[in-house]
């Protein structure tokens, strides 16, 4: 059963993280846009750690409480799940690369500019953003899902059925980016929901993590792509350069 280090690391995530985000967002888009550079770098950065010290330290006490990995999800698992979703993973990356090539590569840009327009302001805007993007979208794909997926599926199941604990998961990974607005908020969640049936289709969280820092990784390539080159004098290649 859970301990009292378990109902504080749940406290972090459900109820301080959510305004921590909002707080930072709301500064990024109050800055004006000189300061916005510096500022999305610090973000990046400040994210990152966070969730690596979360993620390390529900590591350590895991161990120290000689739980099982299984449970919390972090073994891999060759499963008839994590096979299937492997190959239709595979399927739909070779359809978008065909339909990039085919020339479709400007009006997936036009789309993409619509539906990034309200997170701009803490997208990516120039090579070294990106770079930093690049890490901090590779951290929220293991350690979101560790924390949310893993972890808090773990948490719930122990008062709730674990397709309600799921659920519930993936409502508070929703909230979490509620910085995002109510539309934003939504597609989170339904996203959290999809990462936590493939971690229980799979039954390991290594094929969540692999998608969802695929699915972030993608989005600030777009987001370089479509906003770049609006930042301060001489700071970065312009939307047409080639993504570092």
């Amino acid at each position: 059963m859970p301990g009292a280090a378990d109902h504080f690391l749940v406290a972090l995530l459900v109820l301080l993280l959510p305004p921590r985000a909002w707080i930072s967002f709301r500064a990024l888009r109050l800055a004006s846009p000189e300061r916005r550079f510096a500022l999305r770098r610090r973000t990046y950065i400040a994210a990152s750690i966070s969730q690596w010290v979360l993620s390390i330290l529900l590591l350590l006490y895991w161990a120290r409480m000689r739980r099982s990995w299984v449970a919390l999800g972090v073994l891999p698992v060759l499963s008839p799940g994590a096979i299937g979703i492997t190959v239709g993973l595979a399927i739909a990356v070779t359809l978008m690369i065909m339909r990039a090539r085919s020339g479709g590569e400007a009006a997936m840009l036009d789309q993409a500019r619509e539906r990034l327009a309200f997170a701009e302001p803490i997208l990516p805007h120039t090579r070294g953003e990106l770079a930093l993007f690049r890490a901090l979208s590779v951290t929220a794909g293991i350690c979101e899902e560790l924390l949310f997926r893993g972890f808090l599926i773990w948490y719930l199941s122990n008062y709730t059925g674990l397709i309600q604990a799921a659920l519930l998961s993936s409502l508070a990974f929703g909230i979490g980016h509620a910085y995002q607005g109510p539309r934003g908020m939504a597609i989170t969640a339904v996203v959290g929901a999809v990462m936590s049936a493939l971690y229980l289709l799979s039954g390991s969280l290594v094929l969540p993590m692999v998608i969802h820092a695929a699915m972030d990784l993608h989005a600030g390539w777009l987001a370089y792509r479509v906003f770049g080159g609006a930042g301060p004098k001489g700071g970065a290649a312009g939307p047409t350069a080639a993504p570092a």
